[in-house]
């Protein structure tokens, strides 16, 4: 699907969950949040696509030009509005819930995905680009969106001299089953009036530019490697000085002007084990946002969910709400757990090497009940070398490969260790992670993996063996 920001309404996630509700519980149709803070519906059955896909454009999504070799979901904070350290606010202005707005900005995520969909009608113009482009906007120092994965990262910066709210632009982020890499720094700031400009222009260069005969080779940062940086940033300031369509003679928006924070309320995180639902967890997390955060959820790149603007006096009743106290959902996972994440795995993609959900929860399970682990330590789980669990950004890596066991080929796993994002991890800033082990076997017990784990645990996080 695409939902710009991760925004999602108690009326979308009700429409969502009566339609995967049909299938019941034995039925393998679930509901995934992925690393691109969107929603996967999987296990549809084809003939009830067309009303699906019709009802979700009604209610304001949609998933046109979603796969394939088009612009991916575009990525914003969850915190966008209600962050006190934002330098801006990434989502679209909400006009159907407790709070009416009143910033003048314009918002990046939502105008970037409408620019890219047509409104979610779809648009012939991006149908035919080299190969997959990610777009992500950050707004604060601590790029809850990843920016620096991503073919085009937009990082919320006062300017130096103005003190005006823009971005910084880095490009060329990503991870393939051939090479992962971080951005490279444009060297270049552009207020929020000219967002659109920009990834407009970056995207038509790179349609008519990309290469198309090597798909290894058709990312955004080969194209930047092989013109050069500098080359590369001329042309698009060449490109957004003759664009017409977008960006063109438009003023530049004002400063952030504070009104986003509001005293007296609070944001609610909710961790979803490796972000898997049912139908009627899909509900319940709708009623919650209509009784307790007008209306309102939000997703994580890290597949888990936000409530935000929950008044103060109502945090306790939320949280003692029976589907929370006495649910799989929880405020307050283990130092594993909460920083979980899971790529669809074997289960339901072809490529993948392995399976990852369900064994990543038994890891983190088995890792917690056998060590005492005094800090947060964020594991990623891939299924393969496409890494769409974004094992190179994690503290701990997990990657789907071959492997041997008693000289019998098994399932195993690559382990990556020192990924940091924003200015948290091992490194004051963004950082991807080295491979550290390789071919490690994934038997019954998972042994060997949770051996190489635990020892990971206590030489590099201070853990302690109960």
């Amino acid at each position: 699907m695409r939902i710009p920001n991760g925004l999602l309404t108690s009326k979308q996630l009700f429409f969502i969950s009566e339609a995967m509700a049909k299938y019941g519980d034995d039925y393998e149709a679930v509901v995934d949040i992925t690393t691109r803070q969107n929603l996967q519906l999987r296990g549809l059955k084809l003939e009830d696509t067309s009303d699906l896909i019709t009802g979700l454009v009604e209610l304001g999504l949609g998933s046109y030009s979603s796969g394939l070799d088009n612009v991916r979901n575009v990525v914003g904070s969850p915190l966008a509005g209600i962050d006190s350290l934002e330098d801006f606010d990434t989502r679209q202005i909400w006009t159907n819930h407790t709070f009416k707005y009143q910033h003048t900005q314009p918002s990046p995520s939502k105008e970037i995905n409408d620019m890219v969909t047509g409104n979610n009608k779809g648009n012939p113009e991006w149908a035919n680009l080299p190969r997959k482009f990610n777009i992500a906007v950050s707004g604060s120092r601590d790029d809850y969106a990843h920016t620096h994965i991503n073919d085009i990262g937009l990082q919320a910066v006062r300017h130096e001299k103005t003190g005006e709210a823009g971005f910084n632009v880095v490009l060329g982020g990503y991870f393939s089953t051939k090479r992962a890499a971080g951005s490279v720094d444009l060297n270049l700031w552009v207020p929020p009036g000219q967002v659109l400009n920009l990834c407009y222009s970056i995207l038509r260069i790179f349609r008519d530019h990309g290469h198309r005969k090597d798909r290894q080779k058709a990312r955004l940062l080969w194209l930047i490697e092989e013109w050069g940086l500098e080359t590369f940033r001329n042309a698009v300031l060449e490109e957004m000085q003759t664009n017409a369509k977008y960006g063109v003679g438009e003023e530049n928006s004002l400063p952030v002007d504070g009104e986003q924070r509001h005293a007296g309320y609070s944001w609610v995180g909710l961790h979803v084990p490796v972000g898997r639902f049912r139908a009627f967890e899909i509900h319940e997390l709708g009623r919650l946002a209509e009784k307790y955060s007008g209306g309102e959820m939000r997703l994580t790149v890290e597949q888990n969910v936000i409530f935000p603007n929950v008044r103060d006096e109502e945090v306790a009743s939320l949280l003692a709400d029976p589907f929370i106290a006495g649910g799989r959902f929880k405020i307050n996972p283990g130092p594993i757990a909460r920083g979980l994440v899971a790529c669809t795995g074997a289960q339901f993609c072809g490529v993948g090497l392995v399976e990852t959900k369900t064994r990543a929860i038994e890891l983190a399970e088995k890792l917690e009940a056998a060590y005492d682990i005094p800090q947060t330590v964020r594991m990623h789980f891939s299924g393969c070398p496409n890494s769409c669990g974004q094992s190179q950004v994690a503290d701990i890596g997990l990657m789907g490969a071959p492997a041997k066991k008693d000289g019998k080929a098994v399932e195993g796993v690559d382990v990556f260790l020192g990924g940091a994002v924003g200015e948290g991890g091992w490194v004051l800033e963004a950082a991807l992670g080295e491979k550290f082990l390789k071919n490690v076997a994934m038997g019954e017990e998972d042994s060997d993996v949770l051996s190489a784990l635990g020892e990971l645990l206590v030489e590099r996080f201070g853990a302690v063996k109960k």
